[in-house]
């Protein structure tokens, strides 16, 4: 089996590194003028189930904190 191996091949090659504060600066890209986002439906339905989602995670959150806080307790007479 050794002798299928082929031994690795060097290149004198070099990278340079560049620090990004040491980098040509470039030209920002900006959003301005562009207007509203064209979605499809699959998008909207996607973007409106996770909205869905985080909501009622948001509001299990909520209720369990609450719970924990006693703020929903049941009076016995």
């Amino acid at each position: 089996m050794a002798t299928l191996a082929t031994p690795p091949i060097h290149h004198d090659t070099s990278l340079y590194v560049i620090h990004p504060l040491d980098d040509v600066h470039e030209q920002k890209c900006t959003s301005e003028g562009l207007g509203p986002m064209q979605l499809t439906p699959t998008v909207r339905f996607s973007l409106t189930a996770l909205r869905v989602y985080l909501t009622a995670m948001t509001l299990i959150i909520l209720y369990r904190t609450l719970t924990l806080a006693h703020v929903f307790t049941h009076h016995t007479h």
